[in-house]
């Protein structure tokens, strides 16, 4: 399973569009994250002109990641007439913040609904399962990535995370894996937010490292040094 992008910038790197994933399956949208640029992007490709269902997966609450969600459930609502369903795990640490900023962007519980992962098991032809799995981002709130049983492997959906432990432990499980996206920094800085590309370089085995899609690029020079890693970079 490939997701396409709709921007592969960090916070800091608007110029990139915020990063944000899609894959479109039995005529639904399932949307990974929405920040600030993604609603205008969703309408300028004309995404939403042709789907019947809006499915939102949100990996944490930080505002390049959920900047555009008022506009894009209003729009939905209220353009597209559907109602748009956010796929939960209520283990989700974040989820009593996400419902704050649904209510703060004015939307209503008859507005959108809620659905577990669970619910979508043997549903759809491009994933069997999807399972929220959490990862360490920063000290403020808490992420989490996604994790796709696919008929080509598992697929890894990073969210923003610091530490590879779960990069690692997929790898470790010796199961197939077909592609790993994962947020991508190139600073040298201690105490990152993000992924360093050098110290994936250490970590991953050669054979996974064409496996690996660096997203979330804190600047340009970033995208060079990754493919200089054997990593590719999203698009």
């Amino acid at each position: 399973m490939e997701l396409k992008f709709l921007g592969r910038g960090s916070g800091f790197n608007p110029a990139e569009g915020s990063t944000s994933a899609y894959f479109i399956d039995a005529g639904g949208l399932f949307l990974i994250d929405s920040g600030e640029s993604v609603f205008r992007t969703l309408l300028e490709r004309k995404i939403l002109d042709s789907v019947s269902a809006l499915n939102l997966f949100i990996t944490h609450t930080h505002s390049d990641h959920t900047g555009s969600l008022g506009s894009l459930v209003l729009y939905a609502c209220m353009v597209k007439k559907i109602t748009p369903c956010f796929i939960i795990d209520e283990a989700m640490g974040y989820l009593p913040n996400l419902r704050t900023l649904l209510g703060i962007y004015g939307l209503t519980e008859t507005m959108y609904r809620f659905a577990p992962a669970l619910s979508l098991d043997n549903t759809y032809s491009l994933f069997s399962t999807v399972r929220y799995v959490k990862t360490r981002h920063c000290n403020e709130l808490e992420s989490c990535g996604l994790l796709f049983e696919t008929p080509g492997g598992l697929v890894f959906y990073s969210g923003d995370m610091r530490d590879p432990a779960p990069v690692l432990e997929i790898i470790k499980s010796g199961a197939p894996i077909d592609k790993i996206y994962i947020d991508s920094n190139n600073d040298r800085e201690p105490n990152m937010h993000h992924m360093s590309i050098h110290l994936l370089s250490e970590i991953i085995p050669p054979g996974i490292k064409p496996k690996i899609h660096c997203m979330h690029l804190n600047n340009s020079r970033c995208v060079e040094e990754a493919k200089s890693y054997g990593f590719k970079v999203v698009r």
